[in-house]
């Protein structure tokens, strides 16, 4: 377990087998930082062998002291940027609380979605951060921004981007891309999942906010699809363009709400009880105004039902 190239007790190497590859590259650079060098373990006893195996099981679970850093966030001032625009932070990726999905379909699968939604609702200040009789955020409530993205193994989200809300700020996406520690930073990117600390509904600007990309020209411009950075639009088997979505998680800790909706304004609310997306209304953002400058509803053909 403790040596680079893989040896070491039957039993450690299984539990490896049987762990995806973003786990396991994770125990392996945490146990060689603890672990003596190899030239050092091979007149060991077995009771030390015994110990390490152990010792990198206990890590792999994230039960060992050290094991974590214990962030859980970025703010948008500790990212780098894209051609030092402000606006296109490159987020980090994969986020370690939502694993990775492994799957072939060009639809955006919901096995990481919905993750992606309830580790946001459990950041500080994601949700229930109102004050009760303003009705106004408290300054810990917190808005988070996380990009879902694909590499060419499987689908990832992105670290999430703090913001505390104030007034009526909001957290930015990660415009630039992520950074993803296995495959760089041309990686096409899908949409973007945010929470609302208030329990709000959907607003205006929810419905107006896509992938950004760079044309030939140098021009950066926002694609209702899935783009990398650099402009390469994701297509299907088909060589049909794969549409960009947009995710909401907001309610309360104990009755949280899911929405996602895509570039035509069709907004669906996921029914926990029948497994599925429900189509709640076609919306449209509204111009927006210097006193709600983000609050604004969307014009929808019925109301989101909360």
């Amino acid at each position: 377990m403790c040596h680079p190239d893989g040896h070491g007790p039957p039993e450690v190497r299984a539990r490896l087998r049987n762990r995806s590859r973003h786990s396991a590259r994770l125990m392996h650079a945490r146990a060689v930082a603890v672990c003596p060098p190899w030239s050092r373990l091979k007149e060991a006893s077995v009771s030390w062998w015994k110990w390490c195996g152990v010792l990198a099981y206990l890590l792999m679970l994230g039960a060992a002291p050290g094991c974590t850093s214990g962030r859980r966030y970025y703010l948008h001032s500790e990212l780098p940027r894209r051609d030092g625009e402000d606006a296109l932070a490159i987020a980090p990726g994969p986020w370690p609380e939502v694993p990775v999905v492994v799957s072939e379909q060009a639809r955006i699968p919901d096995d990481l979605v919905l993750p992606a939604l309830e580790a946001l609702l459990a950041l500080p200040g994601a949700v229930d951060a109102c004050d009760a009789n303003s009705g106004r955020p408290r300054p810990d409530a917190s808005e988070y921004c996380l990009a879902i993205y694909r590499t060419p193994e499987d689908w990832r989200v992105s670290w999430p981007i703090r913001n505390l809300v104030g007034a009526a700020a909001a957290c930015l996406p990660p415009f630039g891309g992520v950074a993803d520690v296995d495959f760089g930073r041309e990686l096409p990117v899908f949409g973007y999942a945010h929470n609302h600390p208030c329990g709000t509904n959907i607003s205006g600007q929810d419905l107006s906010v896509w992938p950004f990309a760079r044309t030939e020209d140098g021009v950066w411009v926002m694609v209702a699809y899935g783009t990398t950075p650099g402009g390469v639009l994701a297509r299907d088997s088909n060589g049909q363009l794969i549409p960009a979505w947009g995710w909401l998680v907001t309610g309360s800790r104990a009755a949280p709400r899911f929405y996602k909706w895509n570039k035509e304004g069709d907004v669906f609310a996921w029914d926990a009880a029948a497994r599925r997306w429900r189509f709640e209304a076609t919306c449209r953002p509204r111009p927006t105004h210097s006193f709600m400058p983000r609050g604004v509803l969307p014009d929808c053909s019925s109301t989101p039902r909360p």
